[in-house]
């Protein structure tokens, strides 16, 4: 099937993901209720002609990704706080902070732009795409003071060249994480394994995804501020918000060496806060949403940017 194109700060008050939030800040995408029959495609019986693999079930041959490492060779540390900008060429920093007395939070910064994430609290590194471009990013970490209060604790300046910008967008980051040993990424290599072209793995999962998939309603009336998508758990329950949607149709395409941007905007005439991607594919960025799906009746057009990872 083919588818139709697609600072530093002194104190500063960040909140966690939601979809009452300003440009500039992270927000969980859902749908509305008026729109319910309208987003998401139904998993389809046996003998429609949808037919769910099991992942792993099918290639049996070596799987390699592009993985995000901290190699130590560019590393700034400071109050439990380290930070890794060993790969900046390759458009991504890892932070980790070793403490657990208070919730974190990271911003990556450039120019008047900026992009905030909650940081783990298990020390482990959490990998954070360098998506605006080249230049002189800062990377500000905060601790908070007290409920929605953070104070700036530790943050560095990187001086950034992408020679390929493409490659932001074939490494997971916190919210499209996936390793090789993930099942999404087993899936893509059993869907795209008898395939040569971008052209006809981009196409298979989109189809596969917007099958297998049914929209998780009672999620998007009850997910938390800051979720993250988990592209395994969305496989294996078979349903999910368009957040959900869009992590798991960017793993599987990065995982073939596909870049694939997750967008995050508005939508019309829904006018509704919205996840979908944006697929690098026969030279240009287009536009794909397997939330939706193909006969939604939405183009491009129809599609405001706010965020992109």
């Amino acid at each position: 099937m083919r588818i139709k194109k697609f600072m530093v700060l002194l104190a500063v008050i960040l909140t966690v993901s939601g979809c009452g939030q300003s440009p500039g800040e992270t927000r969980s995408p859902e749908v509305t209720q008026e729109i319910r029959e309208e987003v998401g495609a139904p998993l389809k019986e046996a003998g429609s002609g949808f037919a769910v693999v099991e992942p792993g079930s099918i290639y049996k041959g070596s799987i390699e990704i592009a993985t995000p490492e901290a190699s130590g060779t560019q590393v700034y540390e400071g109050n439990g706080v380290t930070i890794d900008a060993s790969h900046t060429e390759d458009g991504y920093v890892m932070v980790k902070y070793e403490g657990a007395d208070a919730r974190m939070k990271v911003r990556v910064i450039l120019g008047e732009d900026y992009y905030t994430y909650n940081l783990n609290q298990n020390g482990e590194y959490d990998v954070f795409p360098l998506q605006m471009g080249n230049g002189t990013y800062q990377v500000q970490v905060y601790k908070q003071v007290e409920g929605t209060t953070y104070s700036p604790y530790y943050g560095t300046e990187l001086s950034v060249e992408i020679p390929d910008g493409n490659r932001v967008f074939l490494y997971p980051s916190q919210y499209i994480w996936y390793t090789n040993d993930k099942n999404a990424v087993k899936l893509s290599y059993d869907l795209c394994g008898d395939l040569t072209s971008d052209r006809e793995k981009v196409d298979r999962i989109y189809d596969y995804v917007v099958g297998l998939l049914t929209y998780d309603y009672e999620k998007a009336e009850t997910v938390d501020k800051g979720y993250i998508p988990d592209v395994d758990r969305t496989l294996e329950e078979r349903k999910g918000i368009c957040f959900d949607y869009s992590a798991l149709f960017a793993a599987m395409l990065r995982a073939q060496d596909i870049p694939v941007r997750l967008v995050m905007g508005n939508v019309q005439p829904e006018n509704i806060y919205h996840a979908w991607n944006q697929v690098y594919v026969d030279g240009n960025w287009e536009w794909m949403d397997s939330t939706f799906g193909p006969d939604s009746g939405h183009d491009e057009t129809n599609y405001t940017q706010e965020r992109e990872y």
